[in-house]
């Protein structure tokens, strides 16, 4: 969520870039606007084309008005002509590559822009390190054992819930923070 005229933004980066999961595909993220994303409200931009590259480098700079746990952002130009703006309506979605660079700028708009973020892997999918991933099973068989199979939510906030969505935030630092340099916490 951005609040009306706030500052922060989301600086251009790739998520594979500290998910820890390299450079893989049988990963999606969809973005599912609860309200409008415009590019006055901060909607996502998009490097056309960028989930074809291979990871590039990023660098973490933990400013204040950066949204992203680590402030990660690439360490190459992208010029203004060369994104492409994902504004939405209330109820439309988009769906980008883990390899696809992209951002947001700041909401000065004076409406709220929410949005929910979904992410869809298969089962082949596989932290290294054996580190522990959570998953709600969507369809199919997860049988490959990559995954903590958890079951859907029991209602909201409920004390079960609560307490397995702290346990995922913790094994999911560990992965996302780690290399970190400077106050490397996680968001809240």
């Amino acid at each position: 969520m951005k609040e009306p005229q706030i500052k922060h933004v989301v600086t251009m980066h790739q998520d594979l870039a500290y998910w820890g999961l390299g450079e893989i595909d049988g990963i999606l993220t969809a973005w599912l606007a609860l309200s409008p994303a415009t590019p006055q409200s901060g909607c996502m931009n998009f490097v056309k084309g960028s989930h074809e590259n291979p990871i590039v480098p990023h660098e973490d700079n933990f400013d204040e008005l950066n949204l992203l746990s680590r402030g990660q952002e690439v360490k190459v130009d992208v010029a203004e002509e060369d994104k492409s703006s994902g504004a939405l309506g209330t109820g439309e979605i988009s769906l980008h590559h883990g390899l696809m660079i992209h951002g947001s700028g700041a909401n000065t708009s004076h409406d709220r822009r929410i949005g929910v973020v979904m992410r869809f892997l298969s089962p082949h999918v596989k932290k290294p390190n054996n580190a522990p991933d959570y998953g709600v099973p969507m369809r199919g068989r997860c049988d490959t054992g990559n995954f903590t199979l958890c079951d859907a939510p029991r209602g909201l906030f409920h004390p079960d819930d609560l307490l397995l969505y702290e346990e995922t935030r913790t094994e999911q630092a560990k992965v996302m923070m780690a290399g970190a340099k400077g106050n490397a916490e996680m968001y809240e």
